[in-house]
This record gives C-alpha cells, structure tokens and sequence, in this order.
C-alpha cells in the first residue's frame, strides 16, 4: 500500500514537473525584447561672423561682427537729432550663423520719444519694409495708420503668420533684412512734446523653427511665445 502511495506522489510530481516545463516553455515562446539607444543633440543659434552689408541688408558685408551680435543697426548714428519734418536713420536687421537652426525672428520697438499724453499724430513713427508685417493685436499706430511701436516677424514670402529664416542648410550667414530703415519725426511735433530723455528701443526675439508646443504649428507656437517676450519689453 505505502508503495502504491509512493509510486502515485512520484506520478505526481512527475506530472507536476511537465506542467512546469510545458509553462516556462511558453513563456519564453510568447515573450519578445528590443531596445533602442537614442543619441540626441543640442540645437543652437549662432551670432553671425560678418554685420550685414548697409546696402544689401539681407547679405553679411565685410565687416567682422566683434562685437558678437544678433541685431545690427549699420546706419545709425549716436545722438541723432529730432527735427520736426525730417527723419534719421535706424534701421534694425537681425542675423543669425550659417549652419545654426533655422528660425522665427520678431522685433519689438518700444517708442518713449514724446511725453505721455502725446497726440499720436505727433509721434516720431517708422513703415515697415518688405519682410516684416505686424502681429495682429500687438502693435500701435496712428490715425493713419503709421506705426509707432510694437510687436513685428519677419514674413518675407509668407501670406499669413512669420515665415522661416533659413540657416541650417545656408552656405554664408543669413540675415531678415531691416525692418524699417528710417524713423520719421511729424511736422507738427514741438519741443514741448518731446520725452526728457526720449529712446525708441528695439529688441529681438529669436525662436527655433522646429519648435511646435502646444499649437497647432511650430509658426503658431513661435508667435505665441513671442507674444509672452513682448510683454517684459513695453
């Protein structure tokens, strides 16, 4: 009887041990690994090697950027005068290296020339050039329609919203060419008119192409955090 028992426990266990095999086995069967090794690398935009040339804004010149900027001014001259019916060179252009990420580029002019109170009709004022329009909502202007100050993209060939500075793939360095080129000083703006220490400021924002967030575009998304830069520049 005890030999039964013994024999029927080994008949037991013997099963018992299939079973577990027959389970290990299937689990290696259905089970499966991979992995990947990503590398990443970091994204950059560089201060171009020359200042754009003062006659064709959108090309580098001869002269070497030492100062390592991204906003150049080549006509501007220190200490310009206010005369009423006149106007003085200013002429912001923005740059970026050759081989840097491609880009979104906006500007915002702070205009504190005249005093608070100002009629707009008599504020030193500016027209855009080709490659820049206004973002929507962002900008001030006169009766006539005269820009004053503001948010503004470069949008050279683009209908609607900014369009891309291309430098990764360009073969010198690139630049958005001036947004204006002249500020103008109404014929009706008097002295008295005039800030005590009147500045127009121009600042740039440089925002990488690829960037999409939580817009629907990465253009959409580059005009957005434009929107939340321009705020600590009024």
């Amino acid at each position: 009887m005890e030999n039964k028992k013994k024999k029927r426990y080994g008949i037991v266990a013997a099963l018992l041990l299939l079973v577990l095999a027959a389970g290990v086995g299937t689990y290696a069967w259905l089970t499966a690994t991979q992995s990947l090794e990503n590398v990443f690398t970091v994204g950059s935009i560089n201060t171009p090697e020359k200042k754009p040339d003062p006659n064709q804004p959108d090309k580098p010149g001869p002269e070497n950027n030492d100062g390592k900027a991204y906003l150049f001014e080549t006509k501007w001259k220190d200490s310009s005068k206010i005369v009423p019916g006149s106007s003085t060179d200013k002429n912001p252009n923005v740059g970026i290296a050759k081989g840097s990420d491609d880009a979104y580029v906006f500007i915002y002019v702070k205009n504190a020339m005249v005093k608070d109170g100002t009629d707009l009709a008599n504020t030193p004022y500016f027209s855009l050039n080709a490659n820049w329009k206004a973002v929507d909502g962002q900008v001030t202007t006169s009766a006539d329609g005269k820009y004053l100050s503001g948010l503004f993209m470069y949008a050279k060939g683009a209908t609607s919203g900014p369009a891309v500075l291309g430098a990764e793939n360009a073969a010198e360095d690139v630049y958005t060419g001036e947004l204006f080129s002249k500020v103008l000083f109404p014929s009706t703006l008097e002295g008295s008119m005039v800030a005590e220490n009147p500045k127009m400021t121009v600042s740039a924002y440089i925002f990488g192409a690829d960037q999409k967030g939580e817009e629907a575009t990465p253009a959409a998304n580059a005009v957005a955090q434009a929107k939340e830069w321009a705020k600590a520049q009024k």
